[in-house]
């Protein structure tokens, strides 16, 4: 079994657009086809940032990616998407922890489907809901005090 600490962060490159769309796809598709009625392949090529994206790697090999970006009052976490045989290693978990770590002044925010897994992690790092779309919610960590 993998470690949580056993992974390493670079930064993505165009050349990593296939394996991002394909991971995403893979982990997604179902959640996209009940929420919004499909995958759109434009969709997931408009919002794929190489700059804004970081690859997880063990041994040399990805096995999934980070996606952030800097706004004005806030950093939005565009997608963490980790293979699927390696979700529940705590991969995800120690690379959000370490991410909130770092801006840990900073106001973090996500959107997620209601009923994505995930949504069961990011409560437990902190993160609230502060707003509802349909099957949509936007979630925010607040900063901690300097």
């Amino acid at each position: 079994m993998l470690n949580s600490m056993d992974y390493s962060l670079i930064p993505a490159s165009e050349d990593d657009y296939d394996f991002c769309y394909s991971l995403t796809k893979q982990n997604m598709y179902d959640l996209f086809c009940r929420h919004w009625g499909g995958w759109v392949d434009s969709e997931f090529r408009k919002g794929f940032a190489p700059d804004n994206v970081q690859m997880i790697l063990h041994s040399g090999e990805r096995i999934g990616y980070f996606g952030y970006h800097l706004n004005e009052d806030s950093i939005y976490v565009d997608n963490i998407q980790i293979l699927p045989q390696l979700q529940g290693c705590g991969i995800g978990t120690k690379i959000l922890e370490n991410f909130l770590t770092k801006y840990q002044y900073s106001v973090i925010r996500l959107t997620t489907f209601q009923d994505n897994p995930a949504k069961r992690l990011y409560e437990r790092l902190g993160f609230r809901v502060y707003a509802e779309c349909g099957t949509t919610i936007k979630m925010e960590q607040q900063p901690n005090q300097p």
